[in-house]
């Protein structure tokens, strides 16, 4: 069976972005192990009506993470440690060393996580550069059998060249059988999804929201080579 390492900034990253897809891995048997960069203790949602304070959010969502990981079959999580809304402002090379740490340890045969610019948020942005460069200095070490996805929505996955992307990197995962599991993750994710009210409707509603599909971009050849030519260039 396969290890799959999962890379992410925050608490609901990993149900949102790619629930349904970790959740099929998983029971189907596959190794799943989480690093999440914070506990989201600066995310503004807190609850509706507001079951959470400032005070005590980190350890309400790092529950509620604990809780999504068990609703995905997730075997490990890890903490990074750092500060919600610090990440994009970790030295790289800090960060880069402390996620290929884990990499070394987890030994994962794939790594998911965001795109360096198509993340969105800045520390998505942040993490995924460093998981990128985590990644390289991994394969370097000897380790060549391991791939490295980007998470993507449908959008992008279906339109690749307009983000400088190329068809055959898009990879689509059927997750229709799994959303059960995605929508527990959702639901335990209580801060952050209560204000939805399609996700606490009647089960076979709040699975209709969901699509039966989630994408990746793989960031291998010739896209992952394009990219260490680009950035190189740009630190000349």
């Amino acid at each position: 069976m396969a290890t799959i390492l999962a890379v992410f900034a925050h608490p609901d990253d990993e149900t949102f972005i790619c629930g349904g897809t970790l959740a099929k891995y998983a029971y189907e048997g596959h190794r799943v192990v989480l690093i999440c960069a914070t506990k989201g203790e600066m995310g503004r949602r807190m609850g509706v009506p507001p079951t959470a304070t400032r005070e005590d959010i980190p350890l309400i969502r790092e529950q509620e993470l604990i809780s999504a990981c068990n609703a995905l079959r997730i075997d490990s999580l890890r903490f990074l440690g750092i500060r919600d809304k610090l990440v994009e402002i970790q030295p790289l090379k800090t960060l880069t060393q402390m996620i290929l740490e884990q990499m070394t340890d987890v030994q994962p045969d794939t790594v998911v996580t965001f795109h360096e610019s198509l993340g969105g948020h800045p520390d998505h942005c942040a993490i995924g550069l460093a998981t990128t460069k985590a990644f390289e200095l991994y394969e370097k070490r000897g380790n060549t059998d391991v791939t490295l996805f980007y998470v993507s929505n449908g959008h992008v996955a279906n339109n690749p060249h307009q983000y400088g992307l190329l068809p055959q990197q898009v990879t689509k995962i059927e997750v229709k059988d799994y959303l059960p599991y995605k929508l527990q993750a959702y639901r335990a994710h209580q801060t952050q999804s209560e204000m939805n009210d399609w996700v606490w409707m009647r089960d076979e509603l709040s699975l209709k929201k969901f699509s039966n599909y989630e994408y990746f971009i793989k960031a291998h050849s010739p896209f992952h080579d394009q990219l260490i030519k680009k950035r190189k260039k740009e630190e000349r």
